[in-house]
């Protein structure tokens, strides 16, 4: 039984990948949308993040698992919908953290050499 586990959700351009964690870091479970065998543009839909979900959530009943950490990482139009869909279950969010890395303007390019 675990009290409380860590979610890591990260959206690519052509998939999402979750890994579910406890407090300590050891991997409890993981899938992904890729998992689903569905190929091309039809790949990040709603209905297979659905299925991906609704996955999470069994091996979250399963567990006993009360409380929830989400870190979510990446940019994708989906990132709403995963997390309307844990506020509505009946597991308790205690965080959510976006560790998005923006970047600020790049890296600075070095000067060219005049001779």
């Amino acid at each position: 039984m675990v009290k409380s586990t860590v979610l890591k959700i990260l959206f690519t351009s052509t998939n999402i990948l979750c890994v579910l964690t406890c407090i300590k870091g050891n991997i409890l479970f993981w899938t992904s949308i890729g998992a689903k065998k569905i190929k091309g543009t039809k790949k990040i839909t709603l209905i297979s993040t659905n299925s991906a979900l609704k996955e999470i959530i069994t091996k979250l009943n399963s567990l006993e698992c009360k409380f929830l950490h989400l870190q979510l990482k990446g940019f994708n139009r989906n990132k709403r919908n995963f997390t309307k869909f844990f506020k509505n279950s009946s597991i308790n969010i205690i965080s959510i953290c976006d560790k998005t890395a923006l970047p600020h303007n790049g890296c600075k390019k070095k000067k060219i050499r005049r001779i």
